[in-house]
């Protein structure tokens, strides 16, 4: 229950630091140093994270040759999403 629960966490911090950052992109190996900060260090949780928030139209991953070149862009969902307009159950979002 506890993984469930840091998953939906470590989604809503990328939704978070995407939006603070918002209109710019970033890069998967940039977005990994700033959740450093937050103490989240698996490589496999946040690649299973961004799955999920670009299978939800929340994020949009622009394809690189190397996985951590690959640029990350919030859209219009996510920021909703980061905007309190609605609520997803597999989201964390803090208040």
């Amino acid at each position: 229950m506890l993984e469930i629960a840091e998953a939906k966490k470590l989604r809503g911090d990328i939704i978070e630091t995407m939006y603070t950052i918002y209109p710019a992109e970033t890069t998967v190996s940039t977005l990994r140093s700033m959740l450093r900060y937050k103490g989240i260090q698996s490589d496999a949780n946040i690649k299973r994270a961004l799955f999920y928030l670009e299978g939800k139209e929340y994020i949009k991953l622009l394809e690189n040759e190397n996985y951590e070149d690959n640029r990350i862009m919030l859209l219009p969902l996510g920021i909703n999403l980061a905007e309190s307009d609605f609520t997803d159950v597999g989201v964390i979002i803090d208040e």
